[in-house]
């Protein structure tokens, strides 16, 4: 991400001796990434003073030359203009090689695609370690780094919307959505504003369209091959993935001059009083080595799925013995993670063209359903499809497919009882592991990568038996899922825990299922829903207190 003056300015005057005074500030935000960004910008428009606290630090010299000296090596060997000069065959084997450099300290954040562009963007394995049963791998991708992981160089940028049977599934096998039909319809539009979203209005009655900044056509390479599906399965609905450049939203927030940043503040707890209003945030800050707690009346804790559930679930106090939320059972429960197939392979020489913008491919939405008119419900899966030039008169294709997982409460997250990361802190211990659905689904998926490639009239020099572990396909969401009951969820429809007024969790953690879309439009979506009810009741508090009508909330 891109710090420019007004952020890096708000990053320097941020000291703890301000953060820890009285009234200091009127909101925390706990994580910088895509969440934590467009909730400090958007509290800081409607005139509340913001702390942004992020566990990301640019380390001293002497701690990060290994990191630099891997970035060197790694980015030189991710560089998609190298890539274009190796044969198809070839480019499975560099991955292999390339991720082979971050065995020391990355084992698991080397796993992900992007990572040899910015390893120093993503945490230390050893530092920052994990648990899981034996046999039973989860793969947890971190960037701790302001913008997050959105903010990354190479990452998808896709943004789609959830439609009404997302929200509601009609098979009984998971909680619906607390919200009413429509009712996030003028909140995606909002974000896709800011985000000048690009694509193309489709129609597809699966996946819904959204507001539209640039419309775009389809290249010539990519004309041909929608129209080859299309006329191979005349339901399907090929349509041009929709993306964008991360928003700028902390530079945004530190414009209206009332954000301060934190960097290296790793959150261990929110601090509840006992009528159970949030108070504030305790972190251990990494460039002083101390433990810092800050007040504020109002806390948005962004820090990705399974990191906001863990530092729920370190909050403890006589009220809530087990964590926030944790009386309801749903604390830690219903993990969920896209189920991810993968093709690559190689074609015949593309035709000539303008490069593709970042992020720019082919969609195929529920193409569980490519044989159907419509989709009939149940959890099915969509593909992207991707080409570049490649050499020896070749080019190289990629299918991504996505399919939904089932939200099952043995899928879960837990304090590990012994182990701890460099800072003393309880790391998770992640129990996550397919059902049969999910497995007979990753089939399915991977025989429509086989179709697709033969219709486009590519060879497969490689396709997943099974699908990757769970975790890799880097859309982990629920562990502190919404709903309309606080005996069975962690958060109320407004995204406001029901153990601490005043505490709001936005990210992917809150989502009681997931839909076949990437999620990221979603969590923004419901962060700018959940800025806009904390602030209408900030000001009604304020009308209170003006008319000394507010109750007590002294601990």
């Amino acid at each position: 991400m891109r710090i420019g003056p007004a952020l890096d300015a708000a990053l320097r005057a941020t000291t703890i001796d301000e953060s820890r005074a009285a009234g200091a500030q009127d909101a925390i935000v706990v994580g910088g990434g895509a969440a934590g960004g467009l909730a400090a910008l958007l509290l800081a428009e409607a005139g509340l003073r913001v702390l942004v606290l992020d566990a990301g630090w640019r380390q001293s010299a002497q701690r990060s030359w290994l990191r630099r000296a891997t970035a060197t090596i790694t980015r030189r060997l991710a560089d998609p203009a190298t890539l274009r000069f190796l044969p198809p065959t070839a480019v499975p084997l560099g991955r292999i090689a390339l991720k082979s450099v971050g065995l020391l300290r990355q084992p698991i954040q080397s796993r992900c695609s992007i990572w040899g562009r910015v390893p120093e963007a993503f945490v230390d394995d050893r530092d920052c370690p994990y648990a899981t049963p034996p046999d039973q791998p989860f793969v947890w991708i971190r960037a701790r780094t302001l913008g997050g992981r959105v903010g990354l160089p190479g990452h998808g940028r896709q943004y789609y919307r959830l439609n009404s049977s997302d929200l509601a599934p009609g098979d009984g096998l998971s909680a619906p959505w607390p919200l009413e039909p429509g009712e996030l319809d003028p909140w995606y539009s909002t974000v896709e504003r800011r985000l000048k979203l690009a694509g193309a209005m489709d129609g597809v009655p699966w996946q819904p369209d959204s507001h539209l900044s640039r419309e775009l056509e389809p290249s010539l390479n990519q004309f041909a091959l929608m129209a080859a599906i299309g006329a191979r399965w005349p339901h399907s609905r090929p349509m041009l993935t929709r993306f964008a450049a991360p928003l700028d939203a902390l530079e945004g927030a530190a414009l209206t001059g009332r954000l301060r940043c934190r960097e290296g503040a790793v959150v261990r707890q929110i601090d509840v009083d006992r009528s159970g209003r949030v108070r504030g945030v305790v972190w251990f800050d990494q460039q002083s080595g101390t433990d810092v707690r800050a007040c504020a009346p109002l806390v948005f804790l962004c820090a990705s799925a399974l990191e906001s559930t863990r530092i729920l679930l370190l909050s403890r106090s006589s009220n809530a013995v087990q964590g926030l939320g944790a009386e309801s059972g749903a604390l830690g429960r219903y993990l969920m993670d896209h189920v991810l197939v993968t093709g690559w392979g190689g074609g015949a020489p593309l035709k000539p063209g303008p490069v593709l913008e970042d992020g720019c491919a082919i969609y195929l939405p529920r193409f569980d359903a490519r044989d159907r008119p419509a989709p009939l419900g149940g959890r099915g899966f969509g593909v992207q499809l991707y080409q570049f030039p490649g050499g020896h008169g070749r080019s190289h294709f990629t299918a991504v497919s996505f399919g939904e997982m089932l939200p099952r409460a043995e899928n879960s997250v837990a304090l590990h009882p012994t182990r701890r990361d460099i800072w003393g802190i309880p790391v998770l211990h992640i129990d996550c592991r397919y059902s049969e659905a999910d497995l007979a689904l990753a089939r399915d998926q991977a025989a429509a990568i086989r179709e697709i490639a033969a219709t486009a009239g590519v060879t497969l020099s490689r396709l997943n038996s099974r699908p990757a572990p769970p975790g890799s396909a880097i859309h982990e969401c629920g562990t502190a899922r919404m709903g309309i009951d606080p005996a069975t969820s962690v958060l109320d429809p407004n995204n406001q825990c029901w153990d601490a007024q005043g505490l709001y969790v936005t990210d992917g953690a809150c989502f009681p299922s997931q839909g076949t879309q990437n999620p990221t439009l979603t969590i923004l979506a419901l962060t700018a829903r959940a800025c806009h009810h904390a602030v209408s009741a900030v000001a009604q508090t304020k009308r209170e207190t003006a008319f000394g009508l507010a109750g007590d909330t002294a601990s």
